[in-house]
């Protein structure tokens, strides 16, 4: 999807979209903009019977002389009542009559934006989104051209001289983009394709692209360092477990304690010895929507440039019963120096990340510290499906996620990590083991994790069982991958301080 402004006098859009209050039409058919571009409305049959009501949705063909082929009418709601849900429900109905419509220019009037409320900017910024993530399709494997057709629709947007703070939200929105479909497709890809060696071989493309440091540790290489607890994890399978990590440093930064994302990469689980059953098991290739939310991170961070310096780490494996594979009751030595006993082999997750973050705190001592991982299916029951977990080791640093992530749509709720939790991973033979019974799953895990990080580094752990995919539509999100988490953490980049 390409986003660009139009003189109304010189080119010509396929649809317009207006909107609209409940009972508030009347004012938009006092608008300035309006009534230059738009009069013929109040006399057309739509307009008569539109009243502005929430997702209601009217269309109207326009006079010749007009600029733009076919005019969408689409109601708010109470404006007591609107919120950034609603907006998005409203550009979901919206989108669905374009696309019945043909459209592929789609034109949308900034100064009628401007009137519905005081920082239109925000519903530009979630309108141009959603259209994005809407109109996004994975067609990779389609064979027939029907199947392989894209929707590629282009946003016009309509404004005489548009202002700097407008022009830096089309930027941002337009720089968001790749990183998010680049996450997405990783995501949808099956994991024949997407391997943690061709998963790290994207990663250098992103690097070299956006000229990112770039670090492998081969699976050999990570048992060298005493990461055992990842090593275990990736030898069951032939396909060798990496670890990647992209580094971007601006001048003068290179000794500023950095912000780290540390994204789980289990490129398909199918639960080790410890295995899953069969029934939709073909949704495991999933499991590494973590890292993929870290890559796509990584990417935007070399478009955006912030003045900061951001990490972002990718333990990758594959979780497979193999002879080679590691078993319950195996007791591994991570690479902290502590010991943890498997009682499980489905919960693989945890293992390669607390290595991961482990090495993270030795190594770069961050001034922040987040993972990111479909962990626990205890999390969509808790939760939902378009709902993270979000823990930490600091209440101030979660909430301040939470608030990051609804000001762009990312919906996550706080657990807790109280101590007496800790109770449920002592283990007779190791220092923990990496399960508990089945009580509080998402918060053991989250528990468990715990362990790796110092105190006096602010951490966050988030679990994106739930809206790392979607099992149907919702809102602004078509079924399928979401990438969810990248706007997240870039809007932690940019507001850090």
């Amino acid at each position: 999807m390409k986003i660009r402004w139009l003189v109304p006098e010189y080119e010509r859009c396929d649809v317009l979209v207006l909107f609209s209050f409940e009972d508030e039409k009347e004012g938009l058919a006092e608008n300035r903009w309006f009534r230059q571009y738009c009069s013929w409305m109040t006399e057309s049959s739509a307009w008569e019977h539109f009243a502005g009501k929430k997702k209601q949705v009217f269309h109207s063909f326009a006079p010749r002389d007009a600029f733009f082929e076919k005019c969408v009418l689409a109601g708010l709601g109470k404006r007591k009542d609107f919120s950034t849900d609603t907006w998005y429900e409203v550009i979901a109905e919206v989108f669905t009559r374009i696309t019945q419509l043909e459209g592929k220019n789609v034109a949308v009037p900034f100064p009628i934006l401007s009137a519905l409320q005081e920082n239109a900017y925000e519903l530009l910024r979630e309108l141009l989104y959603g259209f994005f993530s809407l109109s996004y399709r994975f067609t990779r494997y389609k064979t027939s051209e029907e199947q392989q057709r894209e929707i590629s629709e282009q946003i016009v947007l309509l404004e005489d001289e548009p202002s700097g703070a407008l022009i830096d939200v089309l930027a941002y929105m337009d720089t968001l983009m790749g990183p998010v479909k680049r996450a997405r497709d990783l995501i949808t890809a099956p994991s024949n394709d997407v391997t943690p060696e061709s998963f790290a071989r994207e990663a250098a493309r992103v690097a070299e692209a956006h000229n990112l440091g770039l670090t492998v540790i081969s699976q050999r290489e990570a048992e060298e360092k005493g990461m055992g607890a990842f090593a275990a994890v990736a030898r069951g399978s032939h396909n060798e477990g990496i670890i990647v990590i992209l580094e971007y440093c601006p001048k003068g930064c290179e000794n500023e304690k950095p912000l780290v994302f540390v994204g789980k990469g289990i490129t398909f689980d199918t639960g080790g010895i410890s295995i899953k059953p069969a029934q939709n098991m073909e949704l495991m290739k999933h499991d590494m929507a973590g890292a993929a939310a870290v890559l796509g991170t990584m990417e935007a961070v070399g478009i955006l440039k912030p003045p900061r310096r951001v990490v972002g780490i990718m333990p990758l494996a594959e979780n497979m019963p193999d002879g080679k594979a590691y078993r319950p009751g195996d007791v591994l030595k991570t690479y902290s120096g502590k010991t943890v006993e498997v009682i499980s082999t489905d919960a693989e997750g945890r293992l390669i990340l607390c290595d991961a973050l482990a090495y993270a705190v030795k190594t770069y001592s961050p001034a922040f510290l987040a993972d990111i991982a479909t962990l626990t299916g205890a999390c969509i029951i808790a939760l939902g499906d378009r709902v993270a977990g979000l823990m930490g080791n600091k209440d101030e640093t979660v909430e301040r996620v939470r608030r990051l992530g609804e000001k762009v749509g990312e919906k996550f709720w706080p657990l807790p990590l109280w101590d007496f939790y800790a109770e449920d991973i002592k283990s007779d033979v190791a220092d923990m083991k990496n399960v508990g019974n089945r009580k509080a799953g998402t918060i053991i895990g989250g528990m468990f994790l715990k362990q790796f990080v110092p105190d006096e580094i602010r951490w966050v752990h988030i679990d994106i069982a739930g809206p790392a995919w979607a099992e149907k539509p919702w809102f602004h999100m078509p079924k399928g991958a979401t990438g969810f988490g990248i706007r997240t953490f870039i809007e932690i980049i940019r507001n850090w301080d």
